[in-house]
């Protein structure tokens, strides 16, 4: 009877042996594999495009952002300021190696610093253009002097400039980009294989100065299918998926061995005036365009767990950055009299075909405007024309209004919002609005250098506030992310705020890292119908570029939105 009994719960409990098993974590892995939506070519800080993140296993910077965004000591043991925030004195770790073996020292971090700052680079070298010079005082000591004190030089350069061996790249001819071969870093992965347009392959670095990464080996297959991604997922394919999934797809994960790590991500979502020509070359203009968008009808289209309102302007609002009260103001009704009023031409909005969110987000500003009775429509391009039709590249600007997306370096570091909204060429690369303010220009420098911790919050709020007032651009959604991947292979994820989970700090002991604060959520999907909402792009690297795996399989739950939010 017994034996009876007990073959009798046997038979009935499948699915609960499967559930306990999905259940069961690993936080140390052979082997994981991570899907990656396109070829970025050797992964070296001088030739990637949307690789960050890969980039970065293979490349350290001298500071790195804890889980909460907020940079702490990486390569340096130390930072010091002295003369009023223009000299910092960097100490580095001792032990330090190459890939190859050799010591970095601050030779290395001197040189590379000098780099970037002769030969330009979109990323980085705007962060270096008030350093006046780069010092190595001894083997592992570097002396900063800067041309105006810089509170935020923590995070940019010093938790964003990749570090580069001076023995492999000095002397590396004007006309190459890289030296040739797979490149030589100092980060706990080494790239040791790479097929174009195949897949990358990285190997742990076991003297790794944090400690032997957990994961011996990274798997990286060039996926750029949406729905072929989440197969090879259920097929045991791949162990997680570095973007956030829309309702759709994870009904249908529903009881298999996932969970989701959740929290926020800074690349937001604006619409984008040109402000150099009419009808948008008049601030009344963008100001009755802004007035008639209501943006929590906005993120509610996109999903209620998927988006947030960028009612605290351009900001993301989780970013401790962003401002307390709200500066966007929905009115229709005035938005309907100034728009009637101004009598503006049609309205067309340039959205990128191949982002379904951002697309949704471009017919949802198109309704908002004939709902106040303007004349709007939606274009959709691909996204290379939509780039050259903003100015990427140097390219001449051919728009009105765009849907476009925020760089997340603006909400770690408000400094770079001179990159997007200054006037200064050298500094403004991502200036593609046309936007030119001398009273933002004098906050932005004054916010810059301003060290006390009282008067710096204030004037980057002030800022804000004139953009929000000018509208060169209007906020309109931040995404919420909730990434897949599967416990029973690898559980050690870490959500870093801002960026999501592929970083390096997901393979390193978590002993080892420099306040290594928690952030976000885990949890497995038992309630996916309230849960996560329409797929939200995760940053991954340059200049905001946000990434496009998701695409083909978004397409759909685009379309059905579409139908429910016309």
């Amino acid at each position: 009877m017994l034996a009876a009994a007990c073959l009798a719960a046997l038979a009935g409990a499948p699915r609960q042996l499967e559930r306990a098993s999905a259940q069961s974590s690993a936080i140390r892995a052979d082997v994981v594999r991570l899907p990656f939506p396109r070829d970025d070519g050797a992964l070296t800080p001088t030739t990637f495009k949307r690789g960050y993140p890969l980039m970065t296993l293979v490349y350290d910077t001298l500071m790195w952002r804890d889980a909460s965004g907020a940079p702490q000591p990486w390569l340096v043991r130390s930072l010091r300021k002295s003369d009023g925030g223009r000299q910092i004195t960097l100490r580095l770790r001792d032990g330090v190696r190459w890939h190859d073996g050799r010591p970095l020292t601050a030779s290395d971090v001197a040189f590379t610093f000098d780099f970037f700052a002769a030969r330009p680079h979109p990323r980085f070298t705007p962060q270096l253009l008030d350093v006046q010079q780069v010092r190595a005082v001894d083997p592992l000591t570097v002396a900063i002097t800067l041309g105006e004190p810089a509170p935020g030089f923590a995070d940019q350069p010093l938790a964003d400039l990749p570090i580069l061996p001076r023995h492999i790249w000095e002397g590396l001819p004007e006309d190459r980009l890289a030296p040739s071969g797979l490149p030589v870093g100092s980060g706990p992965y080494r790239l040791v294989a790479h097929e174009p347009g195949r897949r990358y392959r990285f190997r742990a670095n076991r003297r790794y100065f944090l400690g032997r990464p957990r994961v011996g080996r990274i798997e990286v297959p060039i996926v750029r299918d949406f729905d072929s991604t989440v197969r090879d997922l259920e097929n045991r394919r791949i162990d997680m998926i570095p973007v956030s999934l829309p309702e759709e797809t994870v009904e249908r994960l529903e009881g298999s061995a996932f969970k989701f790590a959740e929290g926020p991500l800074y690349s937001g979502t604006v619409l984008m005036f040109d402000t150099r020509k009419p009808p948008f070359d008049r601030v009344a203009a963008r100001r009755a365009v802004a007035r008639a968008l209501d943006l929590d009808r906005i993120a509610q289209a996109l999903g209620r767990e998927s988006a947030v309102a960028a009612d605290r302007g351009y900001v993301a609002p989780d970013s401790p950055r962003a401002t307390t009260a709200p500066l966007h103001r929905f009115d229709e009704e005035a938005a309907r009299r100034a728009l009637r009023r101004l009598d503006l031409p049609r309205i067309r909005v340039l959205a990128s075909e191949s982002d379904p969110q951002r697309s949704e987000v471009g017919r949802q500003v198109v309704l908002a405007l004939e709902r106040a009775g303007a004349q709007a429509e939606l274009v959709e391009l691909p996204r290379e024309r939509l780039g050259a039709a903003v100015g990427e590249n140097g390219s001449t600007p051919r728009f009105e209004a765009a849907i476009w997306d925020t760089p997340p370096l603006a909400s770690y570091g408000t400094d770079y919002l001179r990159v997007v909204f200054g006037s200064d060429p050298r500094r403004a690369t991502l200036n593609y609005s046309g936007y030119r303010s001398e009273s933002f220009d004098g906050l932005a420098a004054r916010a810059a250098r301003e060290l006390n911790p009282e008067t710096r919050p204030r004037l980057v709020r002030d800022e804000l506030k004139l953009l929000a007032d000018d509208l060169p651009v209007v906020p309109l959604v931040y995404p919420k992310a909730a990434f897949a991947y599967r416990p029973a292979i690898y559980d050690g994820w870490q959500f870093v705020a801002g960026s999501g989970i592929l970083d390096k700090r997901s393979f390193l002991p978590r002993s080892g890292l420099p306040a290594n604060r928690p952030l976000g959520q885990a949890r497995a999907p038992t309630n996916p119908a309230g849960g996560l909402g329409p797929a939200g792009y995760v940053a991954l690297g340059l200049l905001g570029v946000t990434l496009a795996l998701a695409a083909a399989g978004l397409a759909g739950s685009a379309r059905r939105r579409r139908r429910r939010h016309s």
